[in-house]
């Protein structure tokens, strides 16, 4: 069971100022409801182990992951907005070891054949507050991601195993900048979750171009186009330093 324990009070703090700061200078008159459903192309770089293994060698290859939210804004200024998203992150692969490393005290030596597979599927609940909202959107908040995944390596031909449940939430501090283009429907938006604690750390950015139209009177459709970079360190249990990049696509309903 994997545990986030010693976060630092500095970084607590941290993520209840941006809570505090983001005193909403304009709010939403109507209550707003957005949904989207889309496709992450997720590469896998780094390694993993106590005597790690680079994900090369393990013979990990990029993987098609999905992703679904949905987005409820609200006019009460004292009540953060709230963003549920989750993805699915799962990849699996077969190699023969060069090289002998460690997963959680069990040896795998070198030219074993081995399956590994890691899921770092995920649901977040995002609360965050509008300072911004205009043709300039700022959103400031806290991220609480919910990991509810696992990571095995097993032996094809000997009854070497070994699994560790990735079981854990994650509080991260959150930032949305989004610019709307004049008269046109297009828009492009930055967006960050990050937390850094002792030797681990959590940064999720992605950058995006989007379209809406309003030409529907129930409801907006609307397509983005993007890049998002996750990487994980951590120095417990899983004993990991990973980098998932790719670029993803998204369609979105705005009522």
């Amino acid at each position: 069971m994997l545990k986030m324990t010693r976060v630092t009070s500095t970084v607590l703090a941290a993520l209840f100022a941006s809570v505090l700061i983001a005193t909403p200078t304009s709010a939403d008159t109507l209550l707003g409801v957005e949904a989207g459903v889309g496709q992450w192309l997720t590469e896998y770089s780094g390694n993993f182990g106590s005597a790690p293994v680079d994900f090369n060698d393990l013979n990990i290859d990029e993987e098609t992951n999905n992703t679904f939210f949905v987005v409820l804004e609200h006019p009460l200024p004292i009540l953060p907005n709230i963003r549920i998203q989750h993805l699915s992150l799962e990849t699996q692969s077969e190699a023969t070891l060069n090289e002998g490393f460690v997963f959680d005290d069990i040896a795998f030596p070198a030219g074993e054949n081995v399956v590994t597979d890691i899921d770092l599927s995920h649901t977040d609940a995002v609360l965050y507050y509008e300072v911004l909202d205009n043709w300039v959107n700022l959103d400031l908040g806290l991220t609480l991601r919910a990991f509810e995944g696992d990571a095995s390596v097993s032996s094809a031909s000997t009854s070497l195993t070994e699994t560790v449940e990735l079981d854990a939430i994650i509080p991260m501090l959150y930032g949305k900048a989004k610019f709307d283009l004049p008269l046109t429907g297009w828009s492009i938006a930055a967006s960050a979750n990050l937390i850094s604690y002792d030797s681990n750390s959590l940064n999720d950015y992605s950058a995006a171009i989007a379209y809406n139209s309003n030409l529907l009177i129930v409801f907006d459709l609307g397509v983005e186009l993007g890049y998002r970079s996750m990487t994980l360190e951590l120095d417990e249990k899983l004993n990991t330093d990973v980098e998932l990049t790719g670029p993803y696509a998204s369609f979105t309903v705005n009522f």
